[in-house]
């Protein structure tokens, strides 16, 4: 899909650059890209930080096999998002900048808590360490999710959204 693959390399050139750190860059560029069904039509969408932000807040902290001890991770919750959005499927395609991609069902995520998040211990998520959006579950607050299923669901780096 090659508006993918520019919208990639855009946001990989930005991190190449030193820019995706920074906030103000963070909020006038587009960090996620989501297609399917708003609507009842089909929509595609482009959305900053700021646009992130707008959506109702949640934070969180839990351990992952990806950090030491526990992290801080907020942002918007998988069920805020698509409230939002006004995005609706019964299924998410879930694409990194890399091309690792996940399938799942949107009430299995949402039951278990995902978190599009965009911050972690209060500060902005850059490509290099998991940003610019993980999505992340709270792990300690279940034992069922500390499981490979969860954890290969937690992706990070994320740069499309399709719903299905």
């Amino acid at each position: 899909m090659p508006t993918r693959r520019i919208f990639i390399r855009f946001l990989t050139g930005l991190a190449l650059a030193g820019v995706v750190g920074s906030s103000t860059a963070y909020s006038s560029e587009p960090i996620l890209k989501v297609q399917g069904l708003s609507s009842g039509r089909q929509t595609s969408i482009a959305l900053d930080l700021s646009a992130m932000d707008k959506m109702p807040q949640t934070t969180f902290s839990t351990t992952t096999p990806w950090h030491s001890g526990v992290t801080e991770f907020s942002g918007v919750s998988l069920k805020d998002f698509l409230s939002s959005t006004q995005f609706s499927g019964t299924k998410l395609q879930i694409i990194a900048l890399n091309d690792y991609e996940v399938e799942a069902d949107i009430s299995e995520l949402q039951e278990a808590g995902a978190l599009l998040a965009t911050r972690q211990n209060g500060t902005i998520m850059p490509v290099s360490d998991k940003g610019p959006i993980f999505l992340v579950f709270p792990f300690d607050s279940r034992p069922e999710l500390q499981h490979q299923t969860y954890y290969s669901r937690a992706v990070w780096q994320i740069a499309e959204i399709n719903v299905q």
